[in-house]
């Protein structure tokens, strides 16, 4: 009798503790259908819902566009590293909480770099202090125009570099500029310093394709692959006087240096990647570092010597409210007060102050305003 209550209580003993234990390990053991994210063949983490992520994902690579143009079309988001889905079966403790894979999408190695600008501060001697070209210095800051930053202001002087690297594909179209030429009718009865604009000259117009690719939302590259010209430039017609003052003539002579071409004309432009218009106050002539550069007409320097974002630079004042300005010189051989004359070496061609590569920025100012230079050269 005693042992059949033994056996019982045993039997109870099973069915209320072992039995439920032994199911509760059953479905431990149990697997389910999953998805590993391989990011260049390393496991980040395992997630059930391969649709939530997905989404998750398209978010992360959509915050790179929130600096495009609206306008530009993009071609292509993909991520820099070989990322995949792997279906595995996995127990439900080896499942990954979606709030985890998020952070890790998101992880960061290294927070962007942003300086606060100081007094006298300038691209040219920041991308100095930061061991960084002025070129990659502009790339950090589409938005910015590096003529005219002020104390306050701030700058990006290291990239944001997530470990998850994102690349956009886009093409945009802007209107661009195409320079005009002058044409000149001599007249004996004028000074060097006169001229008379019987014709104004104005601007032709080119559409720009624009191919360009982004890491992080920085241009990585820029390049143009069509140019489709809207409308012709109108020649300038210039009278001048015997005395000439310099001015344009043949393939490289720009009159005040010898170049190799216009690189950035006068006036309104629009940055290819922001859709940005920003005003261009002189005229850029890319030129062999170290070349001559020549007084535009008779004058009295009043400004030799550095001069923040323009570098090293010469103002020449010529009377009757006229002025000419040479920026980013590498050396100049002229001092405050002297006299010049028209043809004078002033300095020679560098890329000082705000500038990514040789060549002289022109300008010219009348009565306090700029003028476009192309109706004096």
């Amino acid at each position: 009798m005693l042992k059949r209550i033994m056996a019982m209580i045993l039997a109870i003993i099973f069915v209320l503790v072992v039995f439920p234990a032994l199911i509760s390990w059953a479905d431990y053991l149990k697997k389910v259908p999953a998805y590993q994210f391989v990011v260049d063949g390393e496991v980040w983490f395992t997630i059930a819902n391969r649709g939530a992520l997905e989404k998750a994902l398209t978010d992360y690579q959509q915050q790179y566009l929130e600096k495009v143009d609206p306008e530009a079309q993009v071609k292509k988001i993909s991520f820099a590293q070989d990322v995949q889905f792997v279906p595995v079966e996995v127990r439900k403790d080896q499942i990954d909480p979606f709030e985890y894979a998020v952070e890790r999408i998101y992880a960061v190695e290294d927070e962007a770099v942003e300086i606060i600008i100081k007094k006298g501060d300038n691209f040219w001697n920041l991308a100095k202090t930061y061991n960084i070209t002025v070129a990659d210095l502009e790339i950090l800051n589409p938005e910015v125009d590096p003529h005219r930053i002020y104390p306050g202001d701030k700058l990006v002087v290291s990239p944001f570099n997530p470990v998850l690297d994102v690349m956009i594909e886009l093409e945009n179209t802007v209107l661009e500029a195409i320079p005009f030429t002058v044409q000149y009718q001599k007249n004996n009865n004028m000074f060097t310093h006169e001229k008379a604009i019987i014709r104004e000259g104005t601007e032709g117009e080119k559409e720009v394709v624009y191919q360009i690719t982004l890491r992080n939302g920085y241009q990585e590259k820029l390049e143009a692959i069509q140019e489709t010209t809207l409308k012709e430039p109108t020649n300038a017609l210039v009278r001048i006087g015997t005395r000439t003052t310099v001015y344009r003539g043949g393939r490289v002579n720009y009159g005040v240096v010898q170049g190799k071409r216009i690189s950035s004309t006068y006036g309104w432009r629009i940055h290819p990647i922001t859709g940005k218009r920003r005003f261009h106050d002189g005229l850029d002539i890319a030129a062999n570092h170290g070349n001559s550069v020549y007084a535009y007409t008779d004058g009295r320097v009043i400004e030799a010597g550095w001069n923040g974002g323009y570098g090293n630079c010469v103002l020449i004042d010529h009377g009757n409210g006229l002025k000419t300005r040479y920026a980013h010189l590498s050396r100049i051989n002229v001092k405050v007060g002297q006299k010049i004359k028209t043809g004078q070496k002033i300095g020679a061609v560098g890329s000082t102050g705000n500038s990514t590569g040789p060549h002289l920025h022109f300008e010219v100012i009348k009565n306090g305003k700029t003028q476009n230079p192309l109706n004096y050269l």
